[in-house]
């Protein structure tokens, strides 16, 4: 049936045979190269899955920007010639459990 309907359009409008496999190989080019272009693996939904990638990288970054910025001010903090000394007695609490001596410590079990 499909053959008869090609047969009939090629013959009512006088295409060449030449022609009709130009048409035909043409329109299998572009379908193909539209369908590349879209599920291909450089199309375009590849494309926007990377863009999403990149905005979440981006913004890993920023935080991990900011928590440099911090850790920058803390060594500039503890440099000899800009001592901070609360800076230090609050990292050395911290860090090495030091304690005043009128402090008391109470101890909480979780």
């Amino acid at each position: 049936m499909k053959r008869d309907f090609l047969y009939k359009f090629v013959k009512k409008n006088n295409i060449s045979k030449n022609l009709f496999v130009s048409y035909v190989t043409g329109s299998l080019l572009l379908f193909y190269f539209l369908f590349i272009t879209v599920f291909g693996e450089k199309g375009l939904i590849k494309y926007f899955e990377l863009k999403k990638q990149i905005k979440s990288k981006e913004i890993v970054k920023f935080e991990l920007q900011n928590k440099i910025k911090t850790k920058k001010a803390m060594v500039n903090g503890m440099d000899p010639e800009n001592l901070d000394l609360d800076l230090v007695d609050e990292e050395s609490r911290k860090v090495l459990g030091y304690v005043g001596k009128n402090e008391v410590v109470i101890y909480r079990e979780n």
